[in-house]
């Protein structure tokens, strides 16, 4: 559990690049840095989905200073950020926090000692801060300031004259929004609150982060004025901030129950299970899986890769039929939307189908049989087979030899896909070594689900497919001379890159290698791009190999895929690892999933981010809390433990 003093805290150095995230089931997510300054645009005390607006979350309140007065003194707790100053500078007053069960400041103003407390309703968006007088005088004056933005999380606000600065009375504080399409926001807080309305626009906040993505930095907000209550030992006063007016008499127990409701994690096992919940996300449409905080939503190929850590080893299958039922339905000729839904989906990837049928293969090996899954599920799985098969979009069909080719020009249709000016960075048209790993596992799995559940026809179809795939496999995609796969089969010339890809021809359940090729893949992976935070995506003897992730999007684009380290990988190197070397591989694989326990206090407490980069010290980047990242570490751990545990009954009997 994270403690940081008093000398931790003043240092903005540390407390600015460690981040706290508190997401509500229904969506609305409250983040910033430990130091109570925003350094992103993506920042805010309350972000909020607007679906009457897009599908993006929306900053409405973007932050809330929060000022003691007595013995006229005047002791300011917050922290911005103005070009070249810090104001106000209420670090200089932090004492002391707490990362879990929930955020947890301790500030020192003069005598006295104010404890801010923060947690996010999962019944509905709506925050909710206590602010407690521990010791000191027997009451303070406590001044709260909104600062309001009103605006698409992916864009930054400016001082207007269209801005509707008007605010309502309602019991315990204001009723307000800035723009007329947006929902209400009410503002209350318990106690003898006096709102005075005194408005005025604060110019260019800077977002240090965002300048250093090469975006732009400054934005302005607005403060319709401040709150006054008396702060008295033993009578916290709570702020609740959401789209509903609250009795400010209910926020006391309501603050209470939700708290007692919060599990306090111990083990790193437990902080990821925590986490997971983050990104189980109740809709109008049902649940849906957050790819990752800030900027990513809902996508095909995270989700289905995710899906088993976040559901099914968390023992919330509810949420895995959901999400499976909602995705079949969006099939198109055979594919997944890789992202957005209905109208607005978009199917231009190659693997999300093929990674959903090994999402279901999960749930009928480990939580049902492959029997009843085929019963519930065989139209789509016949769907996505048939349509690989026979072709589909985006150039996506199998070939004579059983091997699925794909690639449309400008497209990146793997899970590499970062794309500069319409030219995918790693181009890996024709027939990448992944996909057709997936395939064949896809192929045996729903032979073998098919036969379980007596359905000849689907086998009789089908059966001779298996040899024919393996063959064709082993036979372009493995080098005797090299001793490892090709990431690539391509037209002009076969793309012998050292990348990850090939991993999953090891992993998955069916492959279609012998153990000497797999033994062999993995001792290559090992070598070359093992490091203690995942797996690299580029080989660092190969000439475009990029060690670092950062600068702009173009230069975090050439490097994404390029040497970068994604530790999503982690679970399948672990099955790849013992399958080929048994118990022996434990001592690394132990050692590799304890030592991400760092991750958890590294940027965004107690999750994990997208990746690192490939050299030393393994910097973390890309989004600061990932589904699939958390996923598969739950599933890492769950893999060494039920390997642990077979070996150990063997070893009894």
């Amino acid at each position: 559990m994270m403690q940081i003093d008093n000398m931790l805290m003043r240092d903005l150095a540390y407390t600015t690049v460690r981040e706290y995230l508190v997401v509500a089931a229904a969506g609305a997510y409250t983040a910033g840095t430990i130091s109570g300054c925003n350094t992103r645009k993506y920042h805010g005390l309350f972000v909020a989905p607007q679906p009457q607006l897009d599908d993006n979350d929306h900053v409405l309140l973007s932050a809330l200073d929060e000022t003691i007065l007595y013995d006229n003194n005047v002791y300011p707790l917050a922290v911005r950020q103005y070009p070249g100053v810090y104001y106000p500078d209420g670090h200089a007053l932090m004492a002391g926090f707490t990362g879990s069960p929930l955020p947890r400041w301790t500030f020192k103003a003069g005598n006295a000692v104010i404890v801010k407390e923060l947690l996010m309703d999962d019944e509905e968006n709506r925050i909710y801060i206590r602010y407690t007088l521990a010791e000191g005088p027997a009451a303070v004056t406590l001044q709260l300031q909104p600062f309001l933005a009103f605006r698409n999380m992916h864009t930054l606000g400016k001082a207007n004259y269209q801005a509707n600065l008007a605010v309502g009375k309602v019991p315990g504080g204001i009723q307000t929004k800035l723009y007329n399409q947006y929902d209400d926001l009410f503002l209350q807080i318990t106690g003898d609150v006096v709102f005075s309305n005194n408005g005025y626009w604060y110019y260019n906040v800077a977002y240090t982060v965002e300048q250093e993505r090469g975006y732009a930095s400054y934005e302005d907000l607005y403060s319709p004025g401040h709150f006054e209550v008396t702060l008295a030992k033993e009578q916290p006063v709570i702020f609740t901030a959401g789209f509903t007016i609250r009795e400010p008499e209910e926020n006391a127990p309501t603050f209470k129950r939700l708290l007692a409701a919060r599990p306090v994690p111990q083990t790193m096992k437990e902080h990821l299970f925590n986490a997971a919940k983050q990104f189980i996300i109740n809709t109008d449409d049902g649940i849906m899986v957050r790819a990752g905080y800030y900027w990513f939503g809902s996508w095909g190929r995270d989700t289905c890769i995710a899906l088993p850590g976040l559901t099914l080893l968390t023992g919330n299958i509810t949420a895995f039929t959901n999400v499976i039922n909602t995705m079949q339905a969006g099939l198109k000729n055979g594919l997944l939307a890789n992202a957005g839904s209905g109208e607005y989906a978009i199917y231009n990837t190659v693997d999300a189908s093929l990674w959903f049928v090994w999402s279901l293969q999960y749930f009928a090996d480990h939580y049902s049989n492959r029997a009843k899954v085929w019963a519930m599920y065989k139209d789509a799985l016949g769907s996505i087979l048939y349509h690989y098969r026979e072709g589909t979009l985006y150039g996506i069909g199998m070939q004579e030899n059983g091997l699925i080719s794909a690639g449309e020009e400008g497209f990146a249709l793997t899970w590499m896909d970062a794309v500069e000016g319409g030219v995918p960075v790693t181009p890996r048209r024709g027939m990448p070594v992944e996909i057709n790993a997936l395939w064949y596992n896809a192929v045996c799995f729903c032979l073998e689900a098919a036969r379980s559940a007596r359905d000849e026809t689907f086998v009789d179809e089908w059966e001779q497919y298996p040899v024919k795939i393996a063959t064709a496999f082993t036979d372009l995609f493995w080098d005797e001379n090299r001793q490892y796969l090709a990431d690539c089969i391509q037209e002009e010339e076969n793309d012998w890159s050292v990348r990850p890809n090939q991993l999953f021809a090891v992993s998955l359940p069916f492959t279609p290698l012998t153990p000497g090729m797999q033994k062999a893949v993995m001792e290559k992976i090992k070598n070359e791009l093992l490091t203690p935070r995942g797996l690299r995506t580029l080989s660092p003897l190969d000439d475009r190999y990029r060690g670092h992730y950062s600068g702009s999007q173009l230069t975090r684009d050439h490097a994404y895929h390029q040497g970068t380290v994604w530790p999503w990988l982690l679970a399948h190197f672990a099955e790849g690892c013992l399958r080929t070397d048994g118990a022996a591989a434990l001592p690394l694989l132990e050692g590799l999933y304890k030592g991400m326990a760092a991750t958890l206090e590294e940027i965004c407490l107690y999750s994990v981010p997208e990746v690192f980069e490939g050299n030393h010290p393994y910097k973390a980047g890309g989004a600061v809390a990932q589904a699939w990242s958390v996923a598969e570490l739950i599933r890492m751990e769950d893999i060494i433990s039920a390997f642990e545990a077979k070996a150990l009954m063997v070893n009894t009997v």
